[in-house]
């Protein structure tokens, strides 16, 4: 997990990420947090680091896929999550890293 930790930070340091309807940009990443900077729908989003990878790791076994819509990619991952439901609500943010990483690879 420390690439995959690396490679996203690499990845979400190196510029904005789009979704569907805004872009977001990664103001801080280390271990524990990933924060957002504030878009016009939004303040600040902060998502737990871990929980990212998460998803990077339910894309890599086939779980979800880059094509799937945010609210069915939070669906298949939040059953197995280490992470509390709550934690899965910024599914637009988590959906573009999911996006973004996987055009990356």
């Amino acid at each position: 997990m420390v690439e995959d930790y690396e490679g996203l930070r690499q990845l979400l340091l190196s510029g904005p990420i789009a979704a569907a309807r805004a872009s977001y940009r990664c103001m801080y990443i280390d271990t524990v947090a990933t924060i957002f900077e504030p878009t016009e729908g939004t303040g600040r989003v902060m998502i737990p680091t871990d929980l990212l990878l998460e998803y990077i790791n339910a894309l890599r076994l086939n779980i979800i896929n880059a094509r799937m819509d945010p609210r069915t990619m939070r669906e298949q991952v939040k059953g197995d999550s280490e992470w509390a439901p709550y934690q899965h609500g910024f599914e637009t943010h988590i959906s573009a890293v999911v996006r973004a990483w996987a055009a990356s690879r």
